[in-house]
């Protein structure tokens, strides 16, 4: 992708003088002396205060407005409703007239806008914050009206030297009774909150395509959740090590029931029959007797009462894996966060 050009004064006014200028090299922005560049003019509030710089920053305090006028809660009359607006680059990709990008001059009036609006920080004291930067949903995410700090540019990023943490939840402070931290509005605080992590902004379901485990040539044509929880480390190693444990308990069960069947096939080979006389008259029944063919017959009862044993207990030792790691409402090592996300 092609950058940007590090000077460009095509929507500047009075291109005469700047043309001049730059022959005489005056007024070039060298050595971070002043340069002539296109910079709009910004629709201000009756109520707002402005720290405006030279070159498209301003630090606006107000009321929540995140566009125009009539926008967010100050645009309703809201009060407190507090807000702290930086803003670096209004404009930044406003599309003109002949299909170029890039910030109008003086003769046109504009609002902020996250869309376009090369770098902001938002500071409110009541916002819809995800719905001004229109950023995808996610579950259990605060719902309209809460304090914010909205950070949005090309690019963020968030260095430290140490260690970082991303907290959500009441803070650990004393003496604020047993409700503990409160949020902004006064109300209680009472859930953990979520942290998503999302790549993309977008978190619908998608439609994936797999393969069979017991038929591999079979195609199964799936939905997948897009934003999905993280795994807990830890508790995944666990889980794995006790799976790998019943996959070695299965193994020997195979390997006992492989024993019994070669020891069965080894007693059937080697048993015989006397060759019976050819019956006189008169004819008299003659009942084989069962010594033969007992320890065998007591061998696979006891070999196969053993296995059902096993097998049940083997059986009862997946579903309690399954409950304590995989089941999200009553696993007590569950394997997913249920409160960090991710896409």
């Amino acid at each position: 992708m092609a950058s940007k050009k590090i000077q460009d004064q095509s929507k500047a006014k009075d291109q005469d003088r700047i043309l001049q200028n730059k022959k005489a090299s005056q007024r070039q922005g060298i050595a971070q002396k002043a340069i002539d560049e296109a910079i709009p003019t910004l629709e201000k509030a009756q109520t707002e205060k402005y720290i405006v710089g030279d070159n498209n920053s301003f630090i606006i305090l107000g009321r929540d407005r995140p566009g125009n006028l009539f926008s967010g809660y100050g645009g309703k009359g809201a009060t407190q409703a507090g807000r702290i607006d930086l803003i670096a680059g209004i404009g930044s990709s406003y599309r003109h007239s002949d299909g170029t990008y890039g910030p109008p001059n003086s003769d046109t009036m504009i609002n902020p806008n996250f869309g376009m609006d090369a770098a902001r920080v938002y500071i409110s004291q009541k916002a819809d914050i995800d719905r001004y930067m229109g950023l995808a949903e996610v579950p259990n995410q605060a719902p309209p009206g809460r304090s914010t700090i909205g950070l949005k540019a090309d690019t963020i990023r968030i260095h430290s030297r140490e260690d970082i943490k991303i907290v959500t939840g009441r803070a650990r402070f004393q003496g604020l009774g047993k409700d503990g931290e409160r949020l902004s509005t006064g109300g209680e605080n009472e859930v953990v909150g979520t942290i998503s992590l999302i790549a993309g902004n977008y978190t619908e379901d998608e439609k994936k395509i797999s393969l069979g485990i017991m038929n591999p040539l079979k195609k199964l044509n799936r939905v997948i959740k897009k934003l999905q929880p993280i795994p807990k480390g830890d508790n995944l190693v666990e889980c794995l090590e006790e799976m790998i444990v019943a996959i070695q308990q299965l193994s020997a069960l195979v390997g006992d029931n492989t024993s019994m069947i070669q020891k069965m096939d080894l007693a059937i080979s080697s048993h015989t029959h006397a060759v019976a006389p050819l019956p006189v008259p008169p004819f008299i029944p003659v009942a084989l007797s069962p010594s033969s063919y007992t320890p065998i017959t007591s061998f696979i009862q006891t070999k196969t009462t053993s296995s059902i044993t096993s097998r049940q207990l083997f059986n009862k030792g997946l579903e309690s894996l399954k409950i304590n790691y995989l089941n999200e409402n009553f696993g007590s090592i569950y394997i997913n966060s249920k409160h960090v996300f991710t896409t």
